[in-house]
């Protein structure tokens, strides 16, 4: 497995939802056309203003993280994610990635790891 987290905010002038709905219903889905498959692409929506970790301090608002969704894309190998990226790389297909995000991610503001997975 082979395993990357992108941690992106939303625009300023978008609602949570406005978010959520255009990464879900016009992204993903021109992600899912134009580039190749993704084993597990999984969006985590941060609930900001969920109480549960209120007692002791863990918990905060959205001017705290600095992010609004923790995105997984999990690939059954490295030689994946990285035809991925080379894909990626094309210029008429980055332009469109590019020119989408722009729609909704605040700019500057999509920040993409490589992480080791540990259970």
């Amino acid at each position: 497995m082979f395993k990357w987290i992108v941690l992106i905010s939303k625009r300023k002038d978008l609602s949570r939802e406005e978010f959520i709905d255009y990464y879900e219903n016009f992204h993903v889905p021109l992600l899912r056309r134009i580039l190749p498959r993704i084993e597990i692409y999984r969006r985590n929506y941060i609930c900001h203003d969920d109480a549960m970790f209120a007692i002791d301090d863990r918990g905060g608002n959205a001017e705290d993280y600095g992010f609004d969704v923790v995105t997984e894309a999990i690939f059954n190998t490295r030689a994946e994610a990285e035809a991925l990226m080379a894909a990626f790389a094309d210029p008429d297909i980055f332009r469109q990635v590019k020119e989408d995000e722009a729609k909704f991610v605040e700019p500057g503001c999509a920040k993409m790891f490589v992480v080791e997975v540990r259970e």
